[in-house]
């Protein structure tokens, strides 16, 4: 039996009957971390032990009590929560959440640098819980990507290890002179002088994370120590922009100015640099490579199989047509058999979208994440319309569409009465029959080319969905995709990171609550669908901001209009997404060891409150709609 298991089990042994040990998760200099349950809470915790060599020294108990009492007087949503600090049985131990997922250093080693929008937001987490640790006066002195935890499918960063985290400018014992505390690449050349330090020095620490997260390399290296910091206190930092080009500009600004050797050129605390890294309001993350292949995705045997329910479709047309007319008393089973035959393609259309669909989810992707790729396509594709259309169409292609279906029209009823046998060609001759047809494909093809629209918008919006989005936004996708193995978290690199706010946040929320012990979702079983109705006022206000800063035209009567709808759909969207964000703090407070649920039910009420107000502003919208349309018709006569 190796000392390793002998220690776990005398640990065990003194902790029975409060926590029920699984397995270790990790160790380091000054501590071993055991997954465990905690049985009266019956949750997973993490318990961190002092290794019993250690236990012997007074000064290492002290600092690590030391870590243990400074981690416990912080509470903030990206720094791990301390329970309880104990000894038992000559151990001693902190109690802390168990945060599933891995170190940022982990997911670095695996999968290599971040994606920039993904480092921009880890980035800008920890810096919030810097700055509420700065503010304080606790400094962490080892920030680096193995103290930095990513949560597994809401890839929310955590700050852990406190270590060796001091009191601002107030040296402990370990910051004597000649000994060095921190990790040398990650120290900021003020710490490896052992001169007084501040929060300055947790983000320039946090430069060097950023720099190794978007780059996969470290500004400064050396063959040893000394000559690594002599590197780090003499010599500028290069540019993050050298070792990743085409990274924003706004991320590799705010990493060069965390890397300033002087701290008076860095951010002034962790709020200002999360200012900096903050989206821009009409930003849009870039879908990942893989779903974006996933939508432009077409079956190789689309137009065989289109052409093939185009032959089929109109024989079928055609015997209904001659059934009805009474020259096919015995139409209606060939019309049952034709119309099967119709039908066919459909299985293999479907089968086609089915495996690219397991593709994806064997990827790591969610349904989630396919339906939030679907949204998006579809919202490009009505700003791209909205962009090309004109706002009022011409007269002339009124007149060329009016004149297309009539030339249509003839075409088809003469066709109609030669197959029911009403006329026949020898009867009418040939011009009768060539010259709706001629006239029919010449006005098609000038139609065609000046994009006349003949297909009204909602059946034109219902046809453009096609198989693949009706089929994965409805129940029976729900049940296609358990079956095919869809993940309920994102595994997938950058998983759920191209989502809109107010997506990212409603998935959070749901997994968060979907993660409550029954009598806490029993207690808020209105949640998820306050959660669902925010998240689709939001996406509609987000839609609305972008169609009107796609119609405004340049000088026009309708531009006042326009904008005061856009700016109430601003609106609209801040309260939602604020409500979805004050949700989902709410529930990461209540796994964090909160018991009280009355600020969610405050949130629940207010939720409701704001659900009535937006439905009385789109109300209103449409009213404001109906008078930009009318404004619009009574100006045309006035265009040259």
């Amino acid at each position: 039996m190796t000392s390793h298991s002998h220690e776990f089990l005398e640990l065990q042994a003194a902790l029975a009957g409060e926590y029920s040990l699984q397995r270790e998760l990790g160790r380091g200099g000054m501590g071993i971390v055991y997954l465990a349950r905690d049985v009266q809470l019956d949750r997973d915790v993490a318990i961190k032990v002092l290794p019993s060599h250690l236990a012997q020294s007074a000064t290492s108990r002290e600092r690590f009590l030391r870590e243990a009492r400074t981690a416990a007087g912080l509470s903030h949503p990206h720094i791990v929560p301390i329970h309880r600090v104990g000894e038992a049985g000559g151990f001693v131990f902190f109690v802390m959440s168990f945060v599933e997922g891995e170190t940022l250093g982990e997911r670095l080693r695996t999968n290599g640098p971040l994606q920039a929008a993904e480092a921009a937001r880890v980035l800008r987490e920890v810096a919030w819980a810097l700055a509420y640790a700065h503010g304080r006066g606790i400094v962490h002195r080892d920030v680096k990507p193995d103290n930095i935890l990513l949560e597994a499918g809401t890839g929310r960063a955590l700050v852990t290890d406190f270590g060796i985290a001091s009191g601002g400018d107030t040296p402990g014992p370990d910051t004597a002179p000649g000994k060095l505390m921190g990790t040398a690449h990650f120290m900021s050349p003020e710490q490896a002088a052992g001169e007084t330090i501040d929060g300055r020095s947790d983000l320039y620490a946090l430069g060097v994370v950023g720099y190794l997260t978007v780059s996969g390399r470290l500004p400064f290296d050396a063959p040893n120590l000394p000559a690594l910091l002599v590197r780090q206190a003499s010599e500028v930092a290069p540019g993050v922009g050298r070792a990743a080009p085409g990274l924003p500009p706004a991320l590799a600004a705010a990493i060069d100015r965390c890397l300033a050797r002087d701290p008076r050129d860095r951010f002034p605390d962790g709020e200002a640099m999360a200012a900096s890294l903050a989206p821009a309001p009409e930003a849009r993350p870039a879908l990942p490579p893989t779903l974006r292949a996933w939508l432009g995705a077409r079956n190789p045997l689309l137009v065989p199989y289109m052409g093939w329910s185009g032959v089929f479709g109109t024989l079928t047309a055609a015997n209904l047509i001659a059934w009805v007319t009474g020259n096919r008393p015995d139409g209606p089973a060939d019309i049952v058999l034709l119309a099967a035959i119709t039908s066919l393609p459909l299985f293999p259309i479907v089968g086609f979208h089915l495996n690219q669909a397991r593709r994806q989810f064997r990827a790591g992707h969610t349904l989630a994440d396919l339906r939030t790729a679907l949204a998006i396509a579809q919202r490009e594709r009505v700003e791209s319309e909205a962009l090309v259309r004109d706002d009022e169409e011409p007269i002339a292609h009124r007149l060329l569409r009016l004149g297309t279906v009539g030339s249509a029209t003839w075409l088809a009823v003469t066709f109609g009465l030669l197959l029911s046998g009403t006329i026949h060609e020898k009867q009418i001759g040939m011009p009768w029959i060539l010259v709706p047809l001629g006239t029919t494909m010449a006005l098609g093809a000038l139609s065609n080319a000046l994009d006349v629209q003949f297909i009204p918008n909602r059946l034109r919006e219902w046809w453009q969905t096609g198989i693949r989005d009706r089929l994965w936004n409805s129940r029976a996708g729900e049940w296609l995709a358990r079956r095919l193995g869809a993940p309920e978290r994102s595994r997938a690199i950058g998983g759920g990171v191209f989502r809109a706010t107010e997506a990212a946040l409603g998935v959070a929320a749901s997994e968060l609550f979907a993660a409550l012990p029954q009598a806490y979702r029993e207690q808020l079983s209105g949640l998820p669908a306050i959660v669902e109705a925010l998240e689709a006022r939001a996406v509609e206000a987000r839609a609305e901001i972008d169609l009107c800063a796609a119609l405004v035209p340049s000088g026009s009567s309708s531009t006042e209009m326009l904008a005061s709808r856009r700016s109430s759909a601003a609106a609209q969207l801040a309260e939602s997404v604020a409500a979805l964000e004050g949700i989902r703090l709410d529930l990461l407070r209540l796994h964090a060891g909160a018991g009280d649920l009355a600020p969610l039910t405050t949130l629940i009420d207010a939720a409701r409150l704001l659900g009535e107000d937006v439905d009385r502003l789109a109300e209103a919208q449409r009213e404001l709609n109906e008078a930009t349309a009318s404004g619009e018709t009574n100006a045309a006569p006035m265009r040259p």
